[in-house]
């Protein structure tokens, strides 16, 4: 085995494994769906907003250039959202909401708790903060706009009102969002960040990778392939081939950034599709079945697309 081989079956291989004790304790009832969630939150409120505070507020503010690599990201994914609710959905003849609903599944990655522990083994600290940077738009950005779109194709305005405002409910109390203020806002104001603050942020933030990973595969344990499943496996197909290759050309031969801010476009775009594009179908009751399936086919096929970006990566291809 080379050693770019054996480097790869290195992060990918504890990745997978790790979802895979969660997934099969879960099958055998070990550990209840309560506990699962339990866990989820823990990652979502604690551990992750620690590890952002931490990569954020001790470091300076980000630049005008980072902002730009922001932007140019989301205009990539933002891009193949466009070619999925205009083109992909309408040649199934969905109708809206279910077209807004795919979109949102076929760009949802799951960076909190795949992407984090993966770029932090290949990318390393820098890679990971710009992660993070980018993790802290992804809610923020996705959400509202399949909201809206859903809104739109139910009519009425009390429905779409009604929609909106839960979603504003979700972000307004979306943790990331609040650890990226905490963050930005002491890197602003120039003071050095404590050091005993920068521990006790460390014990969270060290189990935001683990703990995230087992009870993602915890959380996969009750999904069953069902619903639509072209419909599943097409969302799947485009979130894990058609991302990132668009966030690749538009990082590398639109912006023409550095290699580094390119691999973790990249490497973002190669991600299986995350929960919360599941749980927002569940929210809005549009098509959960197939949201489902699309995580669960996502998942277990990124294994071979997260290994070609890390081999490119390895080699200088990417």
């Amino acid at each position: 085995m080379s050693a770019d081989a054996i480097m790869i079956t290195g992060v990918i291989a504890p990745v997978f494994l790790l979802m895979a004790l969660g997934w099969g304790l879960g099958r055998i009832g070990f550990f209840s769906q309560e506990v699962g969630r339990a866990l989820i939150r823990y990652v979502w409120f604690i551990a992750i907003p620690a590890l952002l505070i931490s990569a954020i507020a001790s470091r300076p503010l980000p630049t005008p250039e980072e902002f730009v690599l922001v932007g140019a990201y989301y205009l990539a994914l933002f891009a193949v959202y466009g070619l999925v609710y205009l083109g992909i959905g309408r040649a199934f003849g969905l109708p809206a909401p279910e077209r807004a609903i795919l979109s949102l599944t076929a760009c949802f990655a799951n960076i909190g708790f795949i992407g984090i522990p993966v770029a932090q083994a290949v990318l390393g600290d820098e890679g990971l903060r710009l992660v993070l940077m980018l993790l802290s738009f992804h809610s923020l950005t996705l959400l509202p706009v399949t909201s809206i779109l859903v809104a739109r194709g139910r009519g009425g305005d009390a429905a779409g009102r009604g929609m909106l405002g839960s979603t504003y409910d979700i972000l307004k109390q979306n943790p990331v969002m609040i650890a990226l203020g905490v963050g930005l806002g002491w890197s602003g104001l120039g003071i050095p960040f404590p050091d005993l603050a920068a521990r006790t942020l460390a014990l969270p933030a060290s189990s935001a990778a683990p703990v995230g990973l087992f009870a993602a595969g915890l959380a996969l344990s009750t999904v069953k392939l069902d619903g639509d499943l072209w419909q599943a496996a097409m969302a799947a197909a485009v979130k894990l081939m058609l991302v990132p290759f668009a966030a690749w050309a538009v990082l590398r031969h639109l912006f023409e950034f550095p290699d580094l801010w390119v691999q973790v476009g990249t490497l973002l775009g190669a991600l299986p599709i995350g929960m919360i594009a599941y749980s927002f179908a569940v929210e809005l009751k549009v098509a959960p079945r197939r949201g489902a399936s699309a995580v669960l086919i996502s998942t277990t096929a990124s294994v071979v697309t997260l290994s070609a970006v890390l081999f490119f990566i390895r080699t200088g291809m990417l």
